[in-house]
């Protein structure tokens, strides 16, 4: 009677070894081993407020595609986060036709994941690298703008209160680099004109001062050349009003 493999021992008293058995494949799709391979990237943060990216729909959609998306969802959804503006909507009309595709029957764009991921944090990089520029162009506009807002503030009580306000209108609205420089233009325009006419002012009460004084010395005095300096005709002046 021949014995089957289970029970026959082999030569020398050792039980048979059957055949290695490999674990198969589920019906209609690749083996867990086989699935692609989701990673998340290094350096992806996880996003403040993640976006879920939609679901692949299918009345027969298999198992192994509902597994590949529920790895990737965490991944696609801090993506979507992390990104805003033209960057974000690349990534989404890429994502919406990987799902679009696989609801409509094309289950190997499955394997399309690790791709999609990947491409999505280069465009991550590149939109940190953007944010970077302009946060350092915006840090390099306020200093510009509160050094302004020092030198407008200095010379508020040389300008005239309606000049003043117009300045601090057009210097808080200013977006650019070259709009702050023209308000910082006109303010040292207007100190200078404003000194000006401080220092013509001053002149001219120094010219009456000289001439009420010629007015009250005798006339071959009156008529001589001064030879003080104009702050001695002043306390001159004075010595001659306190008699």
């Amino acid at each position: 009677m021949e014995a089957d493999g289970r029970s026959a021992p082999a030569n020398g008293g050792a039980r048979a070894v059957g055949p290695t058995v490999r674990p198969r494949a589920s019906a209609g799709g690749p083996s867990p081993a086989h699935l692609p391979r989701i990673v998340r990237p290094q350096g992806l943060p996880h996003a403040g407020r993640p976006i879920d990216p939609p679901s692949p729909e299918h009345h027969h959609l298999p198992g192994w595609v509902r597994r590949v998306h529920g790895q990737a969802r965490p991944i696609l959804a801090d993506l979507l986060g992390n990104l805003d503006g033209e960057s974000r909507d690349r990534f989404q009309s890429s994502l919406d036709g990987l799902i679009g595709g696989m609801s409509a029957g094309r289950f190997s764009l499955a394997w399309q994941y690790p791709k999609l991921i990947s491409d999505g944090m280069e465009l991550f990089e590149a939109h940190r690298r953007d944010n970077a520029e302009l946060f350092k162009a915006q840090r390099v506009l306020d200093q510009l703008r509160n050094k302004t807002g020092d030198a407008l503030r200095d010379a508020g009580a040389r300008l005239a209160p309606d000049a003043l306000a117009r300045l601090n209108r057009t210097l808080r609205s200013a977006t650019t680099a070259e709009q702050i420089d023209t308000v910082a233009t006109e303010v040292e325009q207007s100190v200078v004109a404003a000194r000006n006419n401080d220092e013509k002012r001053r002149d001219r009460e120094i010219d009456r001062t000289r001439s009420r004084i010629r007015k009250t010395l005798p006339r071959a005095t009156a008529t001589a050349e001064p030879t003080e300096t104009w702050q001695d005709v002043l306390r001159r002046f004075a010595e001659t009003q306190g008699e």
